[in-house]
């Protein structure tokens, strides 16, 4: 009885040390198989923007005094904390708004001058009888951007009213607007932005509608006071706006 199961117990722990040894080389070895990989990377900042609209400073556009005479003392002085504008005044070139940036995206610069206005009466009556008042402004303005400019004469042809003239500005304005590509110098665009310039002759040329009566009459309504003075004083409001976007 001892042999068989000796036997036996020598064929058990023969095939355990069967699998031991097979376990043992799946163990100890490696399965050969294809193996590809591939990595994938990359990196961005932000691109730049930087641009800067600056507005014209205070004094820029209209003034409470002027010289028109080189070497002369001051020939127009308003009599109040106000500017005012009078035959014989004018002003150059005067900056509106300055543009600077390099931005590293396409932009579209769009301007407008929707505040654009005259404000109470353009006009002359003569005063007789049943007369009405008639359409009248002597002024000229001019906008530029350094290599296009537009004039706009408020007594040309075409001026018959003062809205007239405040569409004509405006769309003047408007027309400055551009689109430009990415890393655009905007500083060197358009003269930096906008300029405008505006007269008010001191007489008119041949073939002029400006008169001196005319002119006269512009600066009595000037002296009305009260309640219905704004509504009757000629001014002049003058408001540009520069707004710069990206685009796709």
């Amino acid at each position: 009885m001892k042999t068989k199961k000796t036997g036996k117990t020598m064929r058990v722990a023969g095939l355990l040390l069967a699998l031991v040894l097979v376990t043992s080389c799946f163990v100890g070895g490696t399965f050969a198989k294809y193996v590809t990989s591939g990595t994938g990377a990359d990196h961005a900042k932000v691109a730049k923007w930087g641009v800067k609209v600056e507005a014209h400073g205070e004094g820029d556009i209209f003034a409470s005094t002027y010289d028109q005479i080189k070497d002369k003392d001051d020939t127009v002085v308003a009599g109040g904390n106000y500017k005012v504008i009078a035959p014989g005044t004018k002003k150059e070139n005067a900056a509106v708004v300055y543009l600077s940036g390099n931005p590293e995206v396409a932009v579209k610069v769009t301007y407008n001058a929707d505040n654009f206005a005259l404000t109470g009466k353009w006009a002359y009556n003569d005063g007789q009888a049943g007369s009405a008042d008639e359409y009248y402004c002597p002024l000229t303005f001019k906008i530029t951007d350094g290599t296009t400019t537009k004039t706009i004469d408020c007594m040309g042809e075409s001026m018959k009213s003062v809205d007239d003239v405040q569409t004509a500005v405006k769309n003047a304005v408007k027309s400055f607007s551009a689109t430009y590509a990415p890393n655009t110098d905007l500083s060197t665009m358009g003269n930096k932005g906008l300029k405008i310039s505006w007269e008010w002759p001191f007489e008119g040329g041949e073939g002029s509608k400006q008169t001196d009566v005319k002119d006269t009459y512009l600066g009595d309504l000037a002296t009305t006071t009260g309640a219905e003075s704004h509504g009757t004083i000629p001014a002049v409001y003058v408001e540009v706006t520069a707004t710069v976007t990206q685009i796709d």
